[in-house]
């Protein structure tokens, strides 16, 4: 990732407001070193949006003591990092815990669980249109129907099973650093650092959606 994203981001950032970052052209591990490099300027990862291949990164202010002291003397240590200048260098134990977190909320929103019954319809209905564009009769379209059908269900498990282990291995990475699963406004349960159930307990998505574009 360029740093073209990291300096629009940090001016965004200079307004002091909650912030909407929007990328195409990043992976979850890029992210996770834009939300860690506004957490060094004062502002904390609210949540993370994925809608096909397009990213949208919330921040919104930290408003804790130690963060605003963090701030401040990364502003005075750093002063052209919106203009391109040198920044702080990540620290990767803490790159891979926003990661983990950033995976698990996308996983929670889009979970397989949810999509699967929809899919099943669209499939069936997908494959035997298939089966009667290319079958020849009644029986060939449904044999078509049925093969196609078959291997959809076979990957579809697949990626339900994948799914499914990249987010356990992400729970037990956060749940070892001592991160808990609080419920935010809409009840969408997600992890918070430690120490930090009762300011975030309800916040979630209420903080979200005041960001700027």
């Amino acid at each position: 990732m360029g740093r073209r994203l990291e300096r629009k981001m940090l001016r965004k950032l200079e307004g002091g407001e909650p912030v909407e970052l929007h990328t195409r052209s990043t992976t979850y591990k890029g992210l996770a070193r834009l939300a860690l490099l506004a957490e060094q300027f004062g502002f904390e990862y609210a949540d993370l949006r994925q809608e096909d291949k397009s990213f949208t990164l919330h921040l919104v202010p930290d408003p804790r003591p130690q963060a605003r002291e963090r701030a401040a003397e990364n502003r005075s240590r750093y002063p052209r990092a919106a203009e391109g200048g040198p920044l702080p260098v990540p620290d990767p134990g803490t790159l891979a815990l926003l990661r983990a977190r950033m995976l698990s909320d996308v996983y929670r929103r889009t979970s397989m669980k949810r999509i699967l019954p929809y899919a099943g319809v669209a499939l069936t209905i997908g494959a035997l249109e298939l089966g009667f564009e290319f079958g020849d009769d009644r029986a060939s379209a449904f044999t078509i129907a049925g093969v196609f059908l078959g291997a959809t269900v076979v990957l579809m498990t697949a990626l339900f099973l994948w799914s499914r282990q990249v987010n356990l291995k992400n729970k037990a990475v956060l749940e070892a650093a001592g991160f808990t699963l609080v419920p935010d406004a809409r009840g969408r349960l997600r992890h918070v650092p430690p120490g930090d159930e009762a300011r975030r307990a309800g916040e979630g998505d209420a903080l979200v959606g005041r960001g700027s574009e």
